[in-house]
């Protein structure tokens, strides 16, 4: 399901999320997720087969994305992730799990930067922004805008973001760990410090190493932003989507 980038600026509410059944690998990747998994448990004790969104189809008509999705789970991501899955099995499909990637605009204008553990599965001691993976939710409607806050809660403990507020910004397709991405733009009404004061009681405060706020404005005009450190893939497509994003209302 592997496409190019896509820079827009929609409006949350203008996002429907439809769930649509459940995923099923075909039979030989069954059998490869199957004892894939219990070696995956052995080098990672603490991981956790939890329920995920996958991402089945998606259209943007008149400024409106409209998504399809399936549930799946991590242990069918990692079966069909890796680079090589589709020249191993061309006529399989992967779980393409929709991951959320969100940049928190704080009330100072300022953006909540971490850098991930160097125990994280996926791209240690990177910077990164905050996000996860979307999940199925009771009914067929999934709204995205309230998996977004849930990230943004148990990673940082910010419950402040407006709706009202809140753009999707970007869709890309990570090359590396092969699942869809869609970026988010949300904005906070407390300031850096406050969250970064805050985020000492996020329930999920380990998955990264470091937390600091940088502007903005860095951000947006320093294609090079902090030289030296290494970036997440997601860091570099939500910096260039950020970019175009305020190029587009003039506003860099």
């Amino acid at each position: 399901m592997t496409f190019a980038d896509q820079a827009f600026t929609i409006p949350v509410d203008h996002i429907h999320c439809r769930l649509a059944g459940s995923f099923h690998l075909s039979d030989p990747v069954e059998a490869l997720r199957k004892a894939g998994w219990d070696r995956f448990l052995a080098r990672h004790p603490a991981a956790f087969d939890g329920q995920l969104l996958r991402m089945a189809a998606q259209r943007i008509e008149d400024n409106r994305l409209t998504i399809t999705a399936q549930s799946t789970c991590f242990s069918a991501y990692v079966a069909t992730r890796h680079a090589g899955f589709a020249e191993e099995h061309p006529q399989a499909e992967r779980a393409d799990p929709l991951g959320l990637s969100v940049v928190l605009v704080t009330a100072d204008q300022q953006v909540i930067v971490t850098r991930r553990s160097l125990t994280a599965e996926q791209n240690p001691g990177a910077l990164y922004l905050i996000g996860g993976y979307a999940e199925p939710a009771k009914g067929e409607e999934i709204d995205l805008f309230d998996e977004a806050a849930r990230e943004l809660a148990e990673e940082v403990a910010v419950t402040d973001i407006a709706r009202s507020s809140a753009f999707a910004i970007g869709f890309a397709y990570d090359p590396v760990y092969c699942h869809p991405e869609l970026f988010l733009m949300a904005s906070s009404r407390s300031t850096a410090a406050e969250i970064l004061d805050g985020a000492r009681h996020a329930p999920d405060r380990n998955e990264a190493a470091e937390l600091f706020a940088s502007p903005l404005s860095d951000i947006l005009n320093n294609e090079d932003f902090m030289p030296g450190s290494a970036k997440t893939w997601s860091f570099l497509k939500a910096q260039a989507f950020l970019q175009r994003h305020f190029r587009a209302r003039n506003a860099l």
